[in-house]
């Protein structure tokens, strides 16, 4: 990947920002993938309609397995999860977020294993000193599990208010729409 002016790529599927902390260069990470930021989203979305909100567990694991994730990436397992795979968890966390009924806690927990293990396993490092590579990888965990924090505590004021438990609903339809397209565009490039 080649990027003019002051962002440089030097990590698989990481964008380097020049003057910034690998840390910071990590935590970015998760906005530059379309299809970690729908499942993020997706993720947040369903977490933070689930009433009464229970998200102490749902997060912890979450946190677990997607430190796995990228620790299976740091033990060279895999430098990435395939995309139909990080879409297909998007579009059924979208479906069952525009359908709007209330689902089971052990299918959230599950769908907390399958995500953070695939945006870790997404979230790998190509090359670079073993100090560095761990900690982008550090920001990037830090990240992505804040903003599902942050996203779903945002999604939980929906409660009470129909005009925006409907606004979720609809987000979550487009979730739909845009885990497709983000499917059509890999198949696509991949000559499937």
């Amino acid at each position: 990947m080649s990027i003019d002016g002051n962002l440089k790529s030097t990590l698989l599927g990481h964008v380097a920002v020049e003057g910034w902390s690998d840390i910071a260069n990590g935590a970015i990470h998760p906005f530059f993938n379309p299809a970690q930021i729908v499942v993020l989203l997706g993720l947040a979305l369903l977490l933070g309609r689930q009433i009464p909100l229970r998200v102490k567990g749902p997060l912890i694991v979450l946190a677990a397995s997607s430190a796995i994730g990228l620790g299976l990436t740091l033990a060279g397992f895999s430098l990435g999860a395939p995309i139909p795979v990080l879409t297909g968890i998007a579009l059924f966390l979208g479906m069952l977020t525009a359908i709007g009924y209330g689902v089971p806690d052990a299918v959230i927990l599950l769908l907390c294993v399958a995500a953070g293990v695939s945006l870790g396993l997404d979230s790998g490092v190509e090359k670079g000193e073993p100090v560095t590579i761990a900690k982008v990888m550090a920001g990037t965990w830090i990240s992505l599990n804040l903003t599902i924090l942050y996203l779903t505590l945002a999604t939980s004021n929906a409660t009470g208010k129909p005009w925006a438990v409907t606004g979720i609903r609809i987000l979550g339809s487009w979730i739909v729409a845009i885990s497709l397209l983000v499917l059509a565009f890999a198949l696509r490039s991949n000559g499937a």
